[in-house]
């Protein structure tokens, strides 16, 4: 049912000339208000102005201390009134050209107008607040249309993260860095750098780089990722991040850097020998490798519950691990395969030669690094020393032979 809009009535001169006369009345009182604000901005400048000669600092540094401020608030919780009103203007204002919309007033009287938005169950109103939670984070972490909106999105936001941390700077004496590069050779964002205070100084001390420099190499980086707005969110891409959250999860959880995920024998390799437990999986998505993962949508799913941490790792307590192992025991009787065993070699059955073990001396010496070999000059080596005479006369037999 489309409630028709109601013209609007129309006023009397009276009521017209009363409009007029409020309108007169009230622009004449913002234009007060704003030459006093004009005027009371002057005198702070001048009083800036001389803090700043007084105190030695920049008049800048005085703005930032007196203007510094930020907003802190947490989203607010999603109600289901909020949720049926998104639900009602999806339905009636999805055709609606811009306009001839309903507004919020119209969308609030058709919700409590509609009969099958009351007595609802509970799992109808969990349906409506998961629709409009979605359609919020959608909003918020959705990719621009093209890049001129990414750019204007990337300086705006980085104008908003820069002021933060400046005015954070002033209130806490925190130092920070920001380093913002685009992430492939065709978008047209400005690559941008800003350190609070001396944080420049860092760079140049320990890295002997400037930021500048800095700024160019981790640009030339980003650009060799080939993650622009249409290759970022590719099958390929998505299952390497997957893989990464994974595998980074499990050495965090057991603290063993070179472990390795196995998925065909997840229960016994995993959880019985480390007493860990992978929680959270996806709804849907098949308990694989992320690599055998062939669809884009089921691969995302499972990036995005790992990014939200809706699937992680968590530890097992003794008494879990001990059901889990009876668990096994029991499959294991009822003469169900527990552990894939590995694939045979392509040459199992036929005789290998056996390598002779090495002694003790040789052991060592083949698990040290060959070290280099000093290149000899083979031109020195065979040159043979110069002939010397077989007899020598000496001086006196020469003074001899002069007589």
């Amino acid at each position: 049912m489309i409630h028709c809009r109601t013209p609007p009535t129309r006023l009397s001169d009276a009521q017209k000339a009363s409009r007029k006369i409020k309108k007169g009345l009230k622009t004449e009182m913002t234009k007060r208000l704003h030459d006093a604000v004009v005027k009371h901005l002057q005198e702070q400048k001048h009083a800036v102005e001389l803090l700043s000669r007084a105190h030695n600092v920049t008049p800048k540094y005085v703005n930032d201390m007196i203007g510094s401020q930020t907003k802190y608030h947490t989203a607010r919780k999603i109600h289901l009134t909020n949720a049926l009103i998104h639900a009602k203007a999806k339905e009636m204002n999805s055709d609606q050209p811009i306009g001839s919309r309903y507004t919020l007033g119209e969308l609030r009287e058709m919700v409590a107008e509609d009969p099958q938005m009351k007595n609802l169950t509970r799992d109808e109103k969990t349906t409506y607040v998961s629709a409009l939670r979605e359609h919020r984070e959608q909003k918020v972490s959705s990719v621009r249309a093209n890049n001129i909106a990414a750019a204007r999105d990337v300086l705006v936001t980085t104008e908003r993260v820069i002021k933060e941390l400046d005015d954070l700077r002033v209130r806490t004496g925190t130092y920070a860095t920001v380093y913002v590069v685009r992430g492939h050779i065709n978008d047209t964002i400005q690559s941008t750098m800003h350190g609070t205070d001396n944080s420049e100084d860092f760079w140049e001390d320990v890295y002997d780089s400037p930021m500048a420099d800095v700024l160019r190499q981790y640009e030339q980086w980003a650009c060799t990722q080939n993650q622009n707005l249409n290759e970022r969110d590719s099958l390929e891409t998505v299952r390497k991040q997957a893989r990464k959250l994974i595998v980074r999860g499990l050495v965090a959880v057991t603290g063993k850097k070179d472990i390795t995920m196995n998925y065909n024998n997840y229960n016994t390799a995993i959880i019985e020998t480390y007493a860990v437990k992978l929680v959270g999986w996806p709804q849907g998505v098949k308990f694989i490798s992320p690599s055998n993962i062939g669809t884009v949508g089921e691969i995302r799913k499972l990036r995005d519950a790992l990014k939200a941490r809706t699937c992680y790792w968590a530890a097992l307590t003794p008494a879990e691990v001990k059901l889990h192992t009876a668990e096994l025991d029991a499959c294991r009787s009822a003469g169900q395969v527990v552990r894939q065993p590995r694939k045979k070699r392509s040459d199992a059955g036929v005789a290998r030669k056996c390598k002779a073990p090495p002694t003790t001396g040789q052991a060592h010496k083949e698990n040290r690094r060959p070290s280099k070999k000093v290149k000899k000059n083979s031109s020195a080596q065979h040159r043979e020393a110069p002939k010397s005479a077989e007899f020598i006369e000496s001086s006196d037999e020469e003074e001899d032979e002069g007589e």
